[in-house]
């Protein structure tokens, strides 16, 4: 417990210290990310936006990683990288595109991920959101493709109730699982919103579920 509370309490001081520089970091280009991952795990994603016409931001992430009585069990080095291929934000239409690398430096084990989405007013009643995200992982160690996972989801709003008819899927491990959700979200005030979803994992019935979220930004 000690060694926990000693790492979480050494992450959150440098945080807390390198965070008053982090906005001017920014505006030239550098990038740091600190991160809470789990109770027993934190990260740093460091790195920096290249010059260049495709938007292109690179860099290292190191982590600390803890057993549940507080022990060091692994710090994690990875390179990470991501790019912009597609972004465009016209009146009624976003969409965005990008491909993010993220490689064990020990190792060599990798995942390359591949994000599309796009938001759009398909009628005066309704917006429309889709998104789609592609990873394929590769293992360092036994040098060979170790996987693909592919998601996507659906979102069908209608703008004067705030209604939301949601329709998502996912697999992994090249679909040797496959998990699908049909949900329907109404929004009650600006920071409210109630959900009914049917979840069904691979060979299993549909799971009934009802939640409410409260959200507040200051």
């Amino acid at each position: 417990m000690f060694l926990r509370t000693k790492h979480g309490t050494l992450i959150a001081a440098i945080a807390v210290g390198l965070s008053s520089g982090l906005a001017h970091a920014q505006e030239k280009g550098l990038i740091w990310a600190p991160a809470k991952n789990s109770d027993q795990s934190y990260s740093a994603r460091i790195g920096a936006k290249l010059p260049t016409d495709t938007p292109i931001r690179a860099g290292l992430e190191m982590g600390m990683n803890a057993s549940e009585g507080g022990a060091l069990v692994d710090t994690p080095v990875k390179f990470w990288g991501n790019v912009t291929l597609l972004s465009s934000n016209l009146p009624g239409a976003k969409v965005a595109g990008d491909i993010a690398v993220l490689m064990n430096a020990l190792t060599g084990s990798s995942a390359w991920t591949m994000t599309t989405s796009q938001k759009r007013i398909a009628t005066s009643e309704f917006d429309l959101e889709s998104n789609r995200n592609m990873t394929v992982r590769y293992d360092g160690t036994a040098q060979q493709w170790s996987g693909l996972d592919v998601s996507q989801s659906l979102r069908l709003t209608r703008s004067a109730t705030g209604t939301a008819f949601v329709l998502t899927g996912a697999s992994r491990d090249t679909f040797d699982d496959f998990t699908s959700n049909v949900g329907l979200e109404q929004k009650l005030g600006e920071n409210l919103t109630v959900s009914g979803n049917l979840d069904q994992g691979y060979q299993d019935r549909f799971r009934p579920s009802v939640s409410a979220r409260y959200n507040i930004r200051w």
